[in-house]
């Protein structure tokens, strides 16, 4: 299976968006038409509904940004078209509202907004609902409900709520899919190094195999500091882990559109890994022999089957990671958790190792997924 998107390709897709946004005013047909491509499956009632629901998106996000800077407004409108890229004909138009609103209740808050504009926009929502009718009306609110990740909630919690109503509703697992795949791919959005990743397993077999290999060198100096550091980005990973493993052991039932995005979230996640342990290889970790160590050590843990369980403290450095690093009560915590992470460049490495395994498990079997990994939470076997 080939994935739906490669990170060029993507970039690609959010400069053409980010040149229609820029325009005044704004060319809301030439963004859907981008969307549904040149397929006429969607009638004019629909189309315009889409419409509707665009523009209300650009009023609603304004100029507000993503925390690597590009517009927020982009984020729903590439999850959306991800999501018609992996179906063989144009989702339902119930499935492309609810991508459009997928984060609605997240974002698009009261204390984001004066009394005067939260009061406009919530009557302009309203009045677009009011032009669907009310059956379809009654299920986009209650999807938009279960796609919204409620404050203070713990993330297994959220997704296992999201999981059992996809039971009986399995396009939330398409669309909850969609949403991590555009997320995943936009870490890459302020680095330019993507390039170097298909060297990754040759320079795997060269640390392991070649006696006369000394190193990977850049040509390039040390990337700036960007606001989503390396172990920020392992953090992304840690969540789609726990996603695709809830999924997996859950048994939704994924329709041929999500199995795609399935895929293309586990290739996506090992690219982003790849990205993540050549940089380190370049410039932290730079002596063959450490990294060789890195390596076995992972490959070892990985054999002695510690990438198939929650395991609690134990001797190896990738015991409890899930639990030590990405479980967080508070801000605070998170903070502490991946600066500390961020500070210890070796297990950044071992971590980026074994999520290349991790992911490449998901994509060789429909049976894998991480024991102890559950709505009750991250909790080690026993």
């Amino acid at each position: 299976m080939k994935p739906l998107i490669d990170t060029e390709e993507f970039l690609s897709l959010s400069s053409f968006l980010n040149y229609q946004l820029a325009g005044e005013p704004t060319n809301w047909q030439g963004i859907l038409s981008l969307l549904l491509g040149d397929s006429g499956d969607q009638d004019k009632i629909s189309t315009e509904f889409l419409l509707n629901a665009l523009e209300f998106l650009g009023d609603a996000y304004g100029k507000q940004k993503r925390r690597l800077g590009p517009l927020a407004i982009l984020h729903p409108i590439r999850t959306t078209a991800l999501l018609a890229k992996a179906h063989d004909t144009v989702p339902s138009t119930l499935d492309l509202l609810t991508a459009f609103f997928h984060d609605k209740n997240e974002d698009l808050t009261i204390d984001s907004y004066s009394q005067e504009t939260w009061e406009r926009l919530e009557n302009k929502y309203q009045r677009l609902l009011r032009t669907i009718d009310s059956e379809a009306n009654w299920f986009l609110n209650e999807r938009i409900e279960y796609l919204a990740k409620a404050k203070g909630q713990k993330y297994t919690e959220y997704l296992g709520q999201l999981l059992n109503k996809a039971q009986e509703t399995p396009e939330l697992a398409a669309i909850k899919l969609a949403d991590r795949l555009d997320n995943t791919l936009d870490l890459r959005i302020d680095l330019q190094d993507f390039s170097d990743r298909p060297r990754t397993f040759q320079v795997i077999f060269d640390i392991l195999f070649v006696n006369s290999y000394s190193g990977l060198h850049f040509n390039r100096p040390h990337p700036t500091s960007s606001k989503i550091n390396g172990a920020r980005r392992l953090f992304q990973l840690y969540k789609n882990a726990v996603f695709l493993s809830m999924l997996q052991s859950e048994k939704i039932p994924l329709s041929k559109a999500a199995q795609r995005l399935f895929y293309s979230l586990a290739v996506a996640s090992i690219r982003e890994a790849q990205t993540i342990l050549l940089h380190i290889f370049a410039y932290h970790i730079t002596n063959p022999a450490e990294q060789r160590a890195m390596l076995l050590e992972t490959m070892h843990y990985s054999h002695e089957g510690g990438l198939e369980s929650i395991r609690a403290d134990g001797p190896s450095e990738l015991d409890g990671l899930f639990r030590n690093f990405f479980i967080y009560d508070n801000a605070a915590m998170k903070k502490e958790r991946l600066d500390a992470l961020y500070g210890n460049k070796r297990l950044m490495g071992l971590v980026a190792i074994a999520f290349l395994a991790i992911f490449a498990n998901f994509n060789n079997s429909d049976e894998y997924a991480i024991r102890g990994i559950s709505a009750a939470g991250i909790i080690p076997e026993q």
